[in-house]
């Protein structure tokens, strides 16, 4: 009596018939199994002439109805369109799929806006009713989150404090130069184009340049480090000549001119060049006399200063000379054949070129330690 009147309760509809599996409509005539409770459409149960689970009756066991079945999961609306380089993204993603550009981030935190009706955080001087966030009671939280000074929820501990933008806030869809684009140009830098990709940029909308303090420090070695190397071989061994002109200088003009100059002023040379007032006169009227004895002495710092001034030409131009390089290369690998050339793709033309920096280091160490003591 009790599983008939269980069954009673069940409602049927949507269910589907085990004979013809038509599901079950209010208006059906639906019998029941009356040994395991299983529901048929009259005329179908009539026309099988027995219940069809013979093996829910062998078991002892009663009919179940199906479970319903799962929503099919929908893909999520693409509605937040990026800032940097214009791709739509889904509604719950926090950085762009193309660029990484950060695409809340204002909100990325929970922070709610200060012009929202939801109230804030609890700031500094505020008693626990007043700007806190209300309940469903309209009452204050009377759990408040940790105080911060800055207005807005602690972090959870190892969230990013901030998002990294590869391409230094640049879209790489813009157009650097004629058939360039950012993204080519970033394809052929690599590394660190968070710095060169606003330089250039910066320089394209300007069209003045941007000091480069590594190619100010480096010189010739930065540009062959960064895959210049025409213009890297030339400013390397320009700089390579003057520095040896610097020693050869040093060692067989400046030093014997000096000496002889002490010399003629009665000075002692294993004490070192501390003249007195009598010997200073002495030495500026022979200087004077002979102004060629001066350039002699002067014409080492001569080459430092020479060597200087390449450096400064180098770091102011080095960023520019360098965008024309990515740009020049990008041309070149779009306008190769890559089924006959495959070296000639921006993979394998861009980077840097590690190798370079250890030789240059180790051939930099050699010629100021070893070098001098040769000469």
């Amino acid at each position: 009596m009790e599983k008939e009147w269980l069954l009673a309760m069940i409602d049927f509809t949507g269910i589907k018939c085990p004979v013809c599996g038509k599901p079950f409509r209010e208006e059906d005539d639906i019998v029941v199994c009356p040994q395991c409770g299983a529901p048929y459409h009259r005329e179908c149960y009539l026309q099988a002439g027995q219940c069809v689970f013979d093996d829910l009756h062998q078991a002892g066991k009663d009919w179940t109805p199906p479970p319903p079945p799962k929503p099919a999961p929908s893909a999520e609306i693409k509605d937040q369109e990026c800032s940097a380089c214009g791709a739509l993204n889904g509604h719950s993603a926090l950085f762009c799929g193309r660029c990484g550009q950060p695409l809340r981030p204002s909100g990325v935190y929970g922070a709610p806006p200060a012009s929202s009706g939801q109230g804030s955080w609890p700031g500094p001087g505020s008693s626990p009713g007043q700007n806190s966030r209300p309940g469903q009671s309209g009452q204050p939280d009377q759990n408040p989150p940790p105080y911060n000074p800055y207005g807005t929820p602690p972090r959870p501990y190892g969230s990013m404090p901030f998002a990294f933008d590869p391409m230094g806030g640049v879209n790489p869809a813009d157009v650097l130069d004629s058939g360039v684009s950012y993204g080519d140009a970033s394809k052929l830098v690599k590394q660190n184009t968070a710095y060169y990709m606003p330089v250039f940029r910066y320089m394209k909308q300007s069209g003045r340049n941007k000091f480069n303090f590594s190619a100010f420090l480096f010189s010739g070695g930065w540009m062959l480090y960064r895959k210049q190397y025409k213009y890297g071989a030339i400013v390397t061994a320009l700089m390579l000549l003057i520095y040896l002109l610097y020693l050869a200088s040093s060692v067989f003009v400046a030093t014997p001119t000096l000496l002889s100059l002490m010399e003629q002023a009665g000075m002692d040379a294993t004490r070192g060049f501390a003249p007195t007032n009598e010997q200073m006169i002495v030495i500026t009227q022979l200087l004077t006399e002979n102004p060629r004895m001066y350039l002699d002495i002067c014409l080492p710092m001569l080459c430092l200063l020479l060597m200087l001034a390449v450096m400064i030409f180098v770091g102011l131009r080095g960023n520019k000379m360098y965008m024309k390089h990515c740009v020049r290369t990008v041309r070149q690998v779009k306008a190769a054949n890559l089924a006959d050339e495959p070296n000639m793709t921006l993979d394998a033309r861009g980077g840097v070129n590690p190798s370079i920096a250890v030789c240059i280091f180790v051939c930099y160490f050699l010629l100021v330690n070893v070098v001098p003591l040769l000469l």
